[in-house]
């Protein structure tokens, strides 16, 4: 795919499908053979889904193999991201040498999305009622507005909304 595009290829794993039979580091190397310019590794299995943390020695284990055997792949790590803490904790650790170039947050983005403004002023920070509020009819009205104000788009709308406000 990537002698056809002019824009990267990027790709996103997981460690595996089983638990105890991680394969993104074999995958890796391969990946990088193939055109592929990053790699965003989930630290779970599939099989593993949310029950346990997001394993982030395995996902600094890929990225600092990969920077050795292929140092044109950057490996972005994923999983557990809730907080600007979070974030730098992932990218530093005293254990593991880490490779990894930064974070991919998902759930974290979900459970708040003014994390973004967290990690980029490196603090806590929590809205008010009345701010999260205007989250929501600001996503009411975009929602609307892709998918229409008829039944079905009122119904993708609301199925939509309530999946995030299962998070929030």
């Amino acid at each position: 795919v990537s002698s056809v595009l002019s824009k990267p290829v990027t790709v996103k794993m997981r460690r595996g499908y089983h638990e105890g039979q991680d394969v993104a580091h074999t995958l890796i190397p391969k990946l990088s053979e193939w055109g592929a310019s990053a790699v965003t590794l989930h630290g779970r299995t599939r099989e593993q889904r949310y029950s346990k943390p997001a394993d982030w020695n395995y996902i600094k284990y890929c990225a600092r193999e990969a920077a050795q055997i292929s140092p044109h792949v950057q490996v972005v790590g994923n999983g557990d991201v809730f907080s600007w803490q979070d974030h730098v904790d992932a990218l530093q650790s005293e254990d593991v040498a880490s490779d990894v170039v930064t974070t991919y947050v998902a759930r974290g983005a979900l459970v708040k999305p003014w994390i973004f403004t967290e990690i980029k002023e490196k603090r806590d920070w929590d809205i008010s009622a009345t701010e999260r509020l205007d989250i929501v009819k600001r996503f009411v009205k975009n929602g609307l507005e892709h998918w229409g104000s008829d039944s079905r788009g009122v119904e993708n709308c609301r199925r939509f909304l309530l999946e995030w406000l299962s998070f929030a």
